[in-house]
Order: C-alpha cells, then structure tokens, then sequence
C-alpha cells in the first residue's frame, strides 16, 4: 500500500502545521485493516505548483518563480519515486 500526498505547502510548514501525525493517523488505521505493514509506502510531493497559468489568478501568498522552479527541478524527481513505488509494488505482487 501506498500513499502519495501532494499539497501546496513547503515540507518545512507542512512539519510545522502538524500534518505529519495526522497523515499518520490515517495511515496507521489503514495499515491494519488491510495487513499492509510489510509493504507499506509513504512519499510527500511538497510545495506543489496550483495553477496552469498564475497570470489568471490574483495570488499574494504564493511566489510563482519559486513554484515554477520547484516544478522544475523537483516534481520530476516526485514522479520517478512515485514510479518506482509502483515498480516495487507490482514486482512485490509478482511474488
């Protein structure tokens, strides 16, 4: 079993905010009614970017160079450990 969670806010807020144990607390009630301690993942897909175009949208809390070069440089790297999460499991099924 696995979770991806994807959110707007940075990883450090997110900590801060306390979504962590919350999360967790989901993840725990699921974890035992499926059984899935032995092939359980998690991955958090921070500061994602909210909008095709900002230009459509009057934004103030956002900075969306900052979003775009998170996009940029990070989000492909999500994508690839969201794939191979799903490598794992499929090969995981296999057996």
């Amino acid at each position: 079993m696995g979770f991806i969670y994807t959110m707007n806010l940075d990883e450090k807020t997110m900590k801060e905010w306390g979504y962590v144990p919350v999360l967790q607390g989901t993840e725990n009630m699921l974890e035992r009614i499926f059984r899935a301690s032995d092939a359980f993942e998690v991955q958090y897909v921070t500061d994602t970017y909210q909008f095709d175009d900002y230009a459509k949208y009057v934004v103030t809390v956002f900075d969306e160079a900052h979003k775009a070069k998170i996009r940029k440089e990070e989000f492909p790297k999500d994508c690839d450990k969201a794939f191979d999460m799903g490598k794992r499991f499929a090969g995981n099924r296999a057996n």
